[in-house]
């Protein structure tokens, strides 16, 4: 009689343990709530983010749940929700990446970043490492585990941290650079991320105190490009020049509006350092001033106001 009692008992926490594992379980959770972006209706400024960097030992599930790319397009996503960029197509990312010898990894170093932003036409990079993505249990007395799953007074507490660069399209220098960190404890009945069939991303994973830390911490990475690229000026440039029409890289999918005036500016010769090798930027000139007169979704027309000479890869600034 007492095997049956046993075998039921055995037979029903794995019941528990199951549905723990399907839904995310019980218990009590700091949950991380969905931030909720204002209403933009300015410029968008267009940004490019390269693939992160995986900075820690490799165990099972890093290699099949791939969490550095996982956590770039995690950002990406992000920063899209903001309506406040145009991010750059990770196809027309890599093959640059690809025609300046980088491959599809992403290493941008300083002396060809300024090449790549060019190319793109991005005004910022975004780079990122992962430095923290672990899940602990602790206490647990008088409880089991089964499957990977905690059943009692168990608590789980996830930690992702990402180390994240923004650099300067123009030098390749770095001009801030932030960690970004989610740290969630969650309590009493509940799964946990590393069991097989979770899928990074994922309903059930989102349930758990690491998928909890991970949204914390992509948008706090988030958080940290909105703030750092607030006061940086609008930029766009010249695509090619007809007459007395210009042709501009940004249309309604960047806010830009009929009547916009824009100051036109000649970009001069790279001022490449001497000792190290690196671009110290240009000088601009400014060569005159356009209106908008025609948007469409991706490029805008426009008249001259005052100015000549204008030419394809100028730049331009919003008054």
């Amino acid at each position: 009689m007492r095997t049956w009692i046993h075998f039921l008992s055995a037979a029903l926490l794995l019941f528990v343990a199951a549905s723990c594992a399907t839904y995310g379980g019980a218990g009590q959770q700091e949950v991380m709530e969905e931030i909720s972006y204002p209403p933009y209706s300015g410029p968008k400024k267009r940004i490019a983010v390269l693939e992160f960097d995986n900075d820690i030992a490799y165990r099972w599930w890093d290699r099949s749940w791939q969490i550095e790319d996982k956590l770039t397009e995690m950002v990406i996503t992000e920063l899209m929700k903001t309506n406040q960029f145009i991010v750059v197509e990770r196809g027309a990312l890599d093959e640059i990446l690809a025609e300046q010898d980088l491959g599809a990894s992403g290493r941008v170093r300083q002396e060809t970043a300024a090449r790549v932003g060019d190319l793109l036409g991005a005004q910022v990079l975004v780079k990122g490492t992962v430095t923290e993505f672990i899940e602990r249990e602790s206490g647990g007395a008088g409880g089991i585990a089964i499957s990977g799953i905690g059943i009692g007074g168990s608590s789980h507490t996830g930690h992702v941290a990402i180390d994240v660069r923004l650099i300067d399209s123009t030098t390749g220098q770095i001009l801030q650079s932030h960690r970004a960190e989610g740290k969630i404890k969650s309590t009493g009945i509940g799964g946990i991320a590393f069991f097989s069939g979770v899928v990074f991303g994922g309903t059930t994973y989102k349930k758990t105190a690491l998928g909890q830390a991970t949204r914390q911490a992509v948008q706090n990475a988030v958080s940290f490009v909105l703030d750092n690229t607030e006061s940086l000026p609008w930029e766009g440039r010249v695509v090619k020049v007809e007459g007395n029409k210009v042709y501009v890289n940004a249309g309604y999918n960047m806010n830009i509006s009929e009547g916009t005036f824009l100051t036109l500016y000649s970009k001069g010769e790279d001022l490449i350092d001497p000792a190290t090798g690196l671009s110290l930027g240009s000088s601009l000139t400014k060569a005159g001033t356009i209106r908008i007169i025609q948007v469409s979704d991706k490029f805008s027309v426009a008249e001259v106001v005052e100015g000549s000479g204008f030419k394809r890869g100028d730049i331009l600034k919003i008054q």
